[in-house]
């Protein structure tokens, strides 16, 4: 149970911190036009909802040129530098936000969000503990940009589409389940882990005590993607009206994610986060919104 908690308080976490630098981008925009330069899309694309099936092709594509690497190549020198670069990029959202709130003009906050940035993901290679909040800010910020650059229906549609595909890629093709395995392994800033590992016994010979640890540990991962793909939901909620709909977004991610995590645990089971999580998000916003809230 310890675990499940821990990972809950991740998604948590992700979600308070990209709703907070989405919306911090969504209101500077209106006050500094050049922000708005920093969307992933045009002003006509963040409104069509034809992008939601380019961005899945994007997905699609990178998932196979993934499995490609995992496949054949052996090394770790090329996910060292994927990592750096995902981590890096998606991380200097964040950080340009609090530069903008600290009174920085957007030349100087790019700047000094790209420098943080860096040296953020640098530090990765020299101190793997961080792996946890690298994970949490990176995907935090790769939710936010996203939910700030695009309206809210093409964004329903790709978490719709993304679904559809992490079901498939699960049950079906069950390469989700391949790479999870290999990228976990790798101990890469593409997931969130918890562990709960025994105490050790009075008089325990060390070798008997790490056999124990291994058969009564547990262990659990949460992808990047199931962190940052319903925050891009929480994200484009608040263009609906108000913060109100993105907490309650992301309330009800929280509560589908807590639920998903549980059922694995008492079956052993690998299953698609991504449905059970954005349905309840998708069901927590048509509530708040039936009950006439603003």
């Amino acid at each position: 149970m310890k675990t499940i908690l821990w990972i809950v308080a991740f998604f948590a976490l992700t979600q308070v911190l990209g709703i907070f630098v989405g919306v911090t981008l969504i209101e500077n925009a209106k006050m500094v036009p050049q922000i708005q330069e920093l969307s992933i899309v045009t002003p006509e694309q963040s409104t069509d909802p034809l992008f939601a099936l380019v961005f899945l092709l994007y997905i699609l594509l990178g998932a196979g040129l993934i499995l490609l690497v995992v496949r054949f190549y052996k090394g770790n020198m090329l996910f060292r530098f994927l990592e750096f670069f995902v981590v890096a990029s998606s991380s200097a959202v964040v950080f340009f936000t609090f530069a903008i709130l600290l009174g920085a003009d957007v030349l100087t906050a790019i700047l000094l969000s790209g420098i943080l940035a860096a040296l953020f993901a640098a530090a990765k290679f020299a101190f793997a503990q961080i792996k946890n909040a690298t994970t949490i800010i990176s995907s935090a910020g790769v939710g936010a940009l996203f939910g700030f650059s695009v309206g809210f229906i093409p964004t329903l549609l790709c978490i719709v589409l993304l679904s559809i595909y992490d079901y498939i890629a699960v049950f079906k093709t069950r390469h989700m389940i391949t790479l999870a395995k290999e990228l976990g392994t790798r101990q890469l800033s593409f997931s969130v882990t918890a562990k709960t590992i025994p105490a050790r016994k009075e008089k325990e010979t060390e070798v008997k005590y790490v056999e124990r640890a291994q058969k009564e540990g547990e262990r659990m991962d949460l992808g990047s993607g199931d962190l940052a793909v319903p925050l891009m939901l929480s994200v484009s909620a608040y263009k609906l009206g108000s913060i109100g709909d993105s907490i309650a977004v992301a309330l009800g991610c929280t509560i589908g994610i807590y639920l998903t995590l549980w059922f694995v645990s008492k079956r052993r089971v690998f299953l698609p986060a991504l449905p059970p999580i954005c349905l309840a998000g998708v069901a927590a916003l048509l509530v708040y919104k039936m009950m006439g809230m603003p």
